[in-house]
C-alpha cells in the first residue's frame, strides 16, 4: 500500500511511502517508492498511513447515554445526570449500545481501548472482540469506613475477568471520589499484582477547591446526596498533589482529563514517579465543561501524552480522529507526528502492548488507518478529514 506519507511513528515519516503486509496484517517492509505511483501492485492512497489507534480512556457500559445528557452542565451536572439516567436504562438497551459501540471504535480504527468498568456489563463483548481491551475496575467512596467495604465489591468482577482471561486492573475513580483508606487499600492491590493505573485527574475547577479550602460546588454536590463531607479537611494543595503520593510510584499511571492541571502540578506528578502518563478526551472536556487542558505545558515538560474518547455520556462520537482534530484546530502549532504519536505508541506503552500495537515496524500487527482529506502540503489535519481502517 501506497499513500502520500507513510507515519510509522516510532521513526520519521516517509513521503511516497509503501508498507507491505502480510495476510494476517504482520508488517514486512515500510520503503520510499520509486514515484508517487508506488509500485506496480501497490494500492494507492491519497493521505496518510498510520497504525491502529489506542483509546486510552473509554467508558463502554455509558454507551446507552447517547444524547441524552445536557452539554456544558459541569462536572457536578454531569454525574448527576448519570446516576438518574443509570437508573432508567433497560438492560437490553445498554448491552445493544455496548455492542455497536464497540463496532464503531473498530470502524474508526481503534485497535486497543483503556476501558472503565464498575459492572460486568462489557465484559462478553471484550471477550470476542477484535479489539484489545484492558479493564479498570473502578472504585468510589469517600466515606473512610467504607473502603473495605467498596474495595471486596470488585472480587466477583475479577473472578468473572480471570475466569475469561481478560487482562484487568483495580483502580480508583477520582481525587474527590475516593478515600484515603480506600487509597491506601487500591495501592497495595497494584503494588502487589503489578497493575496498571487509571485516574480521573482535575476535570473541573470545582475539585481543587475542595482540597485547597474543603468548600466550593464539589461539597455542595456531596451535601446535596446526602453523603458526609465532615471528614473532610483542607489540604492547602490541589487534588493532584493530595492524592497522587497515595499510588505506587513504581506503577504506570494514567491521569485523566487534565482539564485544569497546572505546569506546577506536572512538575509535582513527573517528580514523584517516572511512570506517568496523561490522558486527553477534549471532546467531552468541551462537552462537560466547555475547556480544554492548556496542551502546551504537557508538550514543555515532555509529558507523555495519550488521547481518549470517554464515553457516549459526554461525546458526540468514539473517534480518536475526531479527539485530534479538536486538538489540530485549537493548538495548530502542535505537529501531526506529535499527536499521531499521542494516538499510537504512548497509549500502546502504558496498556503494556507496544510489542504489537502503537507502531509501523516489522514483524508488528498494529493495524493500520488511512487518514484522508487533510492538508498534505503542510500535513494539517482539516475539518473534513476522515479516516478509513486499511487492517
Amino acid at each position: 500500500m501506497t499513500a502520500d506519507y507513510i507515519f510509522p511513528i516510532t521513526s520519521s515519516h516517509v513521503k511516497n511511502g509503501t508498507v507491505v503486509v502480510d495476510d494476517d496484517g504482520a508488517i514486512l517492509e515500510i520503503s520510499k517508492s520509486e514515484s508517487a505511483s508506488g509500485g506496480p501492485e501497490s494500492e494507492i492512497y491519497r493521505g496518510i498511513i498510520c497504525p491502529g489507534f489506542i483509546n486510552s480512556h473509554c467508558h463502554l457500559e455509558h454507551s446507552c447515554l447517547k444524547g441524552k445528557i445536557e452539554e456544558r452542565t459541569g462536572l457536578t451536572g454531569f454525574i448527576s445526570s448519570i446516576k438518574q439516567l443509570q437508573k432508567e436504562m433497560r438492560m437490553e438497551e445498554i448491552l445493544d449500545a455496548i455492542v455497536n459501540a464497540n463496532a464503531e471504535m473498530m470502524e474508526n480504527g481503534i485497535v486497543a481501548v483503556g476501558d472503565i468498568s464498575n459492572r460486568n456489563h462489557s465484559f462478553t463483548i471484550k471477550q470476542i472482540s477484535r479489539i484489545y481491551y484492558h479493564t479498570f475496575l473502578e472504585v468510589f467512596n469517600v466515606n473512610p469506613s467504607l473502603g473495605e467495604t467498596e474495595f471486596k465489591k470488585t472480587l466477583p468482577l475479577r473472578a468473572e475477568l480471570d475466569r475469561m482471561r481478560l487482562p484487568y486492573s483495580v483502580t480508583p475513580h477520582a481525587p474527590y471520589s475516593v478515600s484515603s483508606a480506600l487509597f491506601q487499600l487500591i495501592s497495595e492491590e497494584a503494588f502487589k499484582n503489578h497493575f496498571i493505573l487509571s485516574m480521573h485527574n482535575q476535570e473541573s475547577e470545582s475539585e481543587g477547591e475542595m482540597f485547597m479550602t474543603a468548600a466550593g460546588k464539589m461539597i455542595e454536590f456531596f451535601k446535596s446526596i446526602n453523603i458526609s463531607t465532615d471528614h473532610l479537611k483542607p489540604t492547602g494543595k490541589s487534588s493532584l498533589q493530595s492524592c497522587l503520593p497515595f499510588l505506587p510510584k513504581q506503577n504506570k499511571i494514567l491521569l485523566v482529563h487534565n482539564t485544569f492541571t497546572s505546569k506546577e502540578d506536572i512538575r509535582f506528578a513527573h517528580n514523584y514517579s517516572r511512570n506517568i502518563y496523561w490522558c486527553f478526551c477534549p471532546n467531552a472536556n468541551l462537552y462537560i465543561e466547555n475547556h480544554l487542558p492548556d496542551f502546551q505545558n504537557f508538550i514543555d515538560e515532555n509529558s507523555r501524552c495519550c488521547l481518549g474518547t470517554d464515553s457516549y455520556a459526554s461525546n458526540w462520537s468514539l473517534s480518536i480522529l475526531d479527539e485530534l482534530k479538536t486538538i489540530s484546530k485549537n493548538f495548530p502549532e502542535i505537529p501531526l507526528q506529535t499527536l499521531l504519536q499521542w494516538a499510537t505508541i504512548n497509549g500502546a506503552e502504558f496498556l503494556g502492548i507496544e510489542n504489537q500495537f502503537g507502531s509501523l515496524e516489522k514483524n508488528k500487527k498494529p493495524g493500520l488507518n488511512l487518514i484522508e482529506n487533510l492538508n498534505v502540503e503542510n500535513l494539517r489535519l482539516t475539518k473534513e478529514s476522515k479516516i478509513i481502517k486499511l487492517v
